[in-house]
């Protein structure tokens, strides 16, 4: 999350709140390869799949902070747009991920329509990879400092994906390879936007569900994302955390593809959004992340053979031979339908030459 600055700027979170005690990583640490912090990320990517990046402490962490601030600016002033302006940049799934979704497009677990609206700002349309892209006034005029937001976040990722290389024992560069800058992919920069609820209706904005990419990095200032404990029922309240704001930190989760290319090793949680708790729910809910996808023709198969910790096919799995662009088209049209069944994945079991590596740990261990 941005700087103290904005969390002064918003109640504060809640003392009687549960929340699930993610792992906080240090980026200064993993920037200079401390094994303890590498060690404590691959966890921490075991057990929640998802983790609290800390960037204070380190120049380049430091510069990331405000670049996020900047687009906190930038998504207050998309979403101030009329909605009927914004719609002329509608997007349109499952062809096109990019642009504007309008509040109650999207349903719920129960079938009610959600409560977020956001903006897909694509990384291929501001890189230039791809043709550009029609977006409002204000997006267009941020094209330089969004490409400069975007090419930070890809260097955290780099260094995220550098260290479960090296942990996961694979040849270093493996995981970066396969979700590159320069080439096409459905990565996008997403901007969103929670109203206050209804004090008499509050509910789920955003339903259940796991990433399709293979890593997040999401900012936010206030409460409301809840993440479902590991090893636990989806329908019950009770097992769904909230994930407690900090400033200077951002949130990291893994994704699907993950959990494919290490068959299971890695995990990608279930998470959903609801109001946000306490006086904080009378404020608008503004975060933004970024969500990166493989390069579009890149395999989504396990990487397993050699050295590495990754299993090799057992008997009754399936290898998943379908390419990125594919795997991510059927994911987008099962949820929309909803028929995609989401649930959390991952964590399983290493085993090495006869040796057993303990399993992800379990929710009572991590003190959610």
């Amino acid at each position: 999350m941005p700087t103290q600055a904005y969390f002064d700027q918003y109640p504060s979170f809640p003392d009687d709140v549960q929340t699930a005690e993610l792992q906080r990583v240090s980026f200064a640490k993993l920037l200079s390869q401390d094994a303890a912090e590498a060690k404590a990320l691959f966890e921490a990517c075991r057990a929640w799949g998802f983790f609290v990046l800390d960037f204070e402490g380190c120049e380049q962490g430091q510069s990331f902070l405000q670049s996020a601030a900047d687009v906190f600016e930038l998504n207050k002033e998309v979403n101030s747009m009329d909605v009927e302006e914004l719609m002329k940049y509608a997007y349109k799934p499952p062809y096109s991920l990019f642009g504007y979704k309008e509040a109650g497009n999207l349903k719920i677990e129960d079938g009610r329509p959600d409560r977020v609206e956001f903006y897909n700002v694509g990384r291929d349309d501001i890189m230039g990879v791809s043709a550009p892209l029609s977006n409002p006034p204000c997006i267009e005029q941020s094209r330089l400092a969004l490409k400069s937001y975007m090419e930070q976040a890809h260097s955290i990722v780099r260094l995220i994906c550098a260290t479960l290389d090296s942990q996961l024992r694979l040849p270093s560069g493996t995981l970066a390879s396969l979700q590159p800058l320069d080439k096409p992919s459905g990565t996008s920069l997403r901007l969103l936007r929670y109203l206050p609820q209804p004090t008499t209706d509050r509910r789920t904005s955003l339903l259940g569900h796991t990433d399709i990419g293979s890593l997040t990095i999401l900012f936010n200032i206030t409460g409301g994302l809840q993440l479902l404990a590991p090893g636990t029922d989806p329908t019950k309240e009770e097992n769904w955390r909230y994930v407690k704001p900090a400033p200077g930190c951002a949130i990291v989760n893994l994704g699907d593809a993950m959990v494919e290319w290490s068959a299971g090793v890695l995990r990608s949680n279930m998470h959903r959004v609801t109001y946000a708790p306490g006086a904080q729910g009378r404020t608008p809910r503004y975060s933004h992340a970024y969500l990166v996808r493989p390069q579009a023709d890149a395999p989504i198969r396990r990487l397993a053979g050699g050295d590495s910790l990754i299993p090799e096919l057992e008997p009754g799995e399936e290898e998943n031979a379908m390419s990125a662009k594919e795997w991510e088209a059927h994911k987008a049209v099962a949820i929309r339908q909803g028929r995609d069944n989401a649930r959390s994945r991952g964590g399983r079991e290493i085993k090495l030459k006869g040796e057993k590596i303990a399993s992800a740990v379990t929710v009572s261990e991590v003190g959610a």
